[in-house]
């Protein structure tokens, strides 16, 4: 049977290597005395933990530290530390910064230990009480605090020209619709993942899961003060990101931290339920009136978006 394809085969440059297993993506890389970490996750959306009790997780045989809001270690104050190159207008999210819950599954705790089954079960002795507080996440109900906008990140919308109220309500043909589409999340098969090894110099390497490595070390670097020679950050193969690892996700500030601090190399990889509680496509309700003439020339458009956003 003869068969036509489109195209011709062609031979990617790391095509072998992934279909072999020879690969190493981030969270493959390891050396000796690693230690092991684990997020725990706040079970509100929004309001304050009104206290954090760690100490059965700290009795554990294996559990090296606890960090929390309360004990963290001094980072940089000002917030256009935290900001990346690709971060939206507004305040940056900073791990374990306060008693704060900003939205679902926030980490606010980070065990480490010699073993991640050390580690997982510690998180799971965490104690927390909260102050829980009513959140809103329906973008329908909550078109009437609908706002344009004061920056963009991206290009801003055109300017208005002409009249279009005008112009369609004089058109001979009409279409007016509403298109509700529901938020997507990133969640590729590779999970976020960082290991920050400690080298023997007191300098770091760190393995991220990300498509910027560039903007991974300037994050770091910023917010722990390092200079270009104390670290550097490597990416030698990204099993899918979908736009979720253009940005430092919080696992690289966390491994970080606990590697800088405890002077030893840190692996965090965050679980499949955990890759649900970061940056995601927002949900969009998109509003479209187009008039026309019988004869199809086209006399008014008009484009109202309205996307869920993060205060």
């Amino acid at each position: 049977m003869k068969t036509t394809y489109n195209g011709k085969p062609e031979s990617r440059v790391d095509g072998k290597a992934k279909v072999t297993g020879e690969a190493r993506y981030a969270a493959e890389f390891t050396t000796t005395g690693l230690l092991h970490a684990y997020v725990v996750s706040s079970e509100i959306a929004k309001g304050t933990i009104q206290s954090i009790d760690t100490s059965q997780a700290l009795k554990v045989a294996g559990v090296v530290h606890v960090f929390t809001h309360e004990n963290r270690p001094q980072t940089a104050w000002f917030d256009k530390s935290y900001q990346d190159e690709d971060s939206p207008p507004g305040s940056p999210f900073r791990p374990l910064y306060s008693n704060e819950i900003q939205f679902s599954q926030q980490p606010i705790a980070l065990v480490v230990a010699e073993t991640l089954e050390q580690a997982r079960y510690g998180a799971m002795l965490v104690k927390v009480e909260y102050q829980q507080e009513p959140h809103t996440t329906d973008l329908l109900a909550n078109q009437n605090k609908a706002y344009v906008p004061k920056e963009y990140k991206s290009q801003p919308p055109p300017e208005k020209r002409g009249d279009a109220d005008k112009a369609f309500a004089g058109a001979a043909v009409k279409v007016e619709q509403s298109y509700f589409h529901t938020a997507e999340h990133h969640n590729p098969m590779e999970m976020h993942a960082s290991v920050a090894i400690w080298e023997e110099d007191g300098t770091l390497t760190v393995y991220d899961k990300t498509q910027s490595v560039q903007n991974s070390k300037k994050y770091i670097s910023q917010i722990f003060d390092l200079s270009e020679k104390e670290a550097r950050v490597l990416s030698p193969f990204v099993g899918g990101a979908f736009g979720s690892g253009l940005r430092p996700q919080y696992q690289l500030f966390l491994a970080v931290m606990a590697a800088l601090h405890l002077k030893r190399s840190v692996k965090l990889v965050l679980t499949r339920q955990q890759m649900f509680s970061f940056g995601h496509r927002p949900a969009t309700l998109q509003k479209v009136q187009l008039g026309s003439s019988t004869d199809g020339n086209l006399q008014a458009v008009r484009h109202e978006a309205f996307a869920e956003t993060s205060r």
